[in-house]
């Protein structure tokens, strides 16, 4: 039993808003209890010459930390958020044309303690292309990986809330923790200061994306566009850590779709 309760895979108190930003297309509001992040989506709008593609709309992601300015942490939660997006709208439809989306985390900002060493049989980043690791990772919002994914469920909910660009599938994430040699799903700030690992995990959910196909309730199908570890841990703990991760997705994926049948329900 965790400190504040909850199983080491259940999942915090969600909240799903869509809506309530008037200057733009769409916006939208996920909540992990107390970590949290609001997005907006705009466009197709008109792009700046020199950033004009001729064969698709042009992506540009925005993250805006709760303090402070938008450093490498920032930097890095965009290019994830245009990796993840990038393939799934279907920006091909809207050549010349600007996508905007702007991500605002809504908890303080924090920094990582220093990555422990890496040996031969761990792995203290990924993807194992970055061996060995970098000391003094810092972390973005407070929560971490947590934060990092709230900031994919609400782009998720923005995107969709708009309705302007159409999506081949909704990206939704989780953050998961390895502390004292227990995974735990949806780990609070202090679990993720006390982990030994921390992971975060995105899958896209919809049909035709075939990668946990025949493991998905209802056939919904699953793959997955977003993997971000710091810590050390062997590969069979990522592993592990990235089975929990995609149960606690599909959790996720079933309570958004509760919440966007109800928001459309109410627009009839």
């Amino acid at each position: 039993m965790r400190p504040d309760g909850r199983k080491n895979s259940e999942l915090r108190p969600m909240r799903a808003v869509l809506g309530g930003l008037d200057r733009a297309d769409g916006s939208g509001r996920f909540e992990f209890g107390p970590a949290s992040a609001l997005a907006s989506f705009t466009g197709p709008i008109e792009v700046r010459i020199r950033d004009e593609r001729a064969d698709a709309a042009t992506l540009e992601v925005i993250h805006r930390p709760l303090d402070g300015i938008g450093a490498t942490p920032s930097r890095a939660l965009e290019d994830a958020l245009r990796a993840s997006f990038g393939p799934i709208l279907a920006l091909n439809r809207f050549p010349r044309s600007l996508v905007q989306l702007v991500v605002q985390s809504l908890i303080p900002s924090t920094t990582q303690h220093s990555a422990q060493p890496w040996t031969e049989d761990k792995v203290s980043s990924w993807p194992p292309s970055t061996y060995p690791p970098s000391v003094g990772t810092p972390l973005s919002p407070s929560g971490g990986m947590v934060a990092r994914a709230a900031a994919f469920n609400a782009a998720s909910l923005a995107a969709m809330h708009a309705g302007s660009v159409g999506m081949r599938a909704v990206p939704l994430a989780v953050g998961v923790a390895l502390v004292d040699g227990e995974y735990v799903l949806d780990p609070s700030s202090e679990e993720e200061a006390a982990a030994d690992a921390r992971f975060g995990f995105g899958w896209a959910f919809g049909a035709g994306v075939s990668s946990a196909k025949g493991r998905m309730e209802d056939n919904e199908e699953a793959e997955s566009v977003w993997i971000e570890a710091e810590g050390t841990f062997t590969r069979q703990q990522f592993n592990e850590a990235r089975e929990l991760g995609l149960g606690g997705a599909r959790d996720v994926f079933a309570f958004v779709q509760g919440e966007l049948e109800t928001f459309f329900e109410r627009q009839v």
